[in-house]
């Protein structure tokens, strides 16, 4: 063989060699690359099905708050019939259940004000873009931009109401109560002292006080049973988010 011929098959052999070489060198940086990305991912995964399960235990919560709620509301609401009914019937009711149940529309102040530090959190460190269900992202981000700031600001709206018919209460009964801070306390009313003032209870104001208060016990309730229902509803697609992922 000639001395040409065993240079070329050498060259071809080193070719061969460092080519294939250099080629599972590339598959491996690859390979390497490809489990890197996949195991980051798996931590993203991870870390975002953490707080969408943060999320659903804030979500209970809340369901749970609004739950006391409805309770609190209707026990206000039903004061507000018993007080109707007996200025319609001209002082049936005694002196001390008039205070008490003047006392539990009044009640009716306590608001419920959702958390949203779990959504904030999702949104600030980007894992709300992890969520697999489009549905469940276009939700949240209603409830959370839209639904609960339009409470917010009705919240307000009745809850300045409810804080100036409860300063007349004081002003015209010299009214001192106390109530439990438990939404669905059985007895959660304590009337300390009072004086009672017919004159005042016998004026068209206290009517008007209790036709609006009636009025808007009965919107929030509504506005309740709506946000539960999104809630719950939201729950479920947390749920659901978290076994398909």
């Amino acid at each position: 063989m000639s001395t040409d011929s065993t240079k070329t098959s050498s060259l071809r052999y080193f070719i061969i060699k460092y080519s294939f070489e250099f080629v599972v060198i590339i598959f491996g940086i690859l390979i390497s690359l490809l489990l890197e990305q996949n195991r980051q991912n798996n931590i993203e995964i991870d870390r975002k099905n953490n707080t969408v399960s943060q999320l659903i235990n804030v979500i209970e919560e809340d369901i749970n708050q609004i739950n006391g709620f409805i309770y609190l509301q209707n026990f206000s609401l039903r004061s507000c019939d018993l007080i109707l009914d007996n200025l319609k019937k001209k002082n049936a009711m005694t002196e001390d259940s008039i205070v008490y149940h003047l006392s539990s529309v009044g009640r009716a102040l306590r608001s419920f004000f959702p958390q949203q530090g779990i959504f904030n959190q999702l949104v600030n460190s980007n894992l709300i873009k992890m969520i697999n269900s489009d549905e469940l992202k276009t939700k949240l981000f209603k409830l959370y931009n839209e639904d609960l700031k339009r409470h917010e600001v009705q919240t307000k709206e009745y809850d300045k109401f409810f804080l100036e018919y409860n300063y007349r209460l004081s002003e015209n009964f010299f009214l001192q109560d106390s109530w439990i801070k438990q939404p669905d306390a059985t007895d959660p009313i304590l009337i300390e002292s009072f004086e009672f003032n017919q004159q005042y209870y016998s004026e068209r104001k206290i009517f008007a006080d209790i036709i609006e208060s009636k009025s808007n016990i009965e919107s929030y309730i509504n506005q309740l049973y709506y946000l539960r229902d999104i809630f719950m509803d939201l729950k479920s697609l947390c749920l659901r988010e978290i076994d398909e992922s």
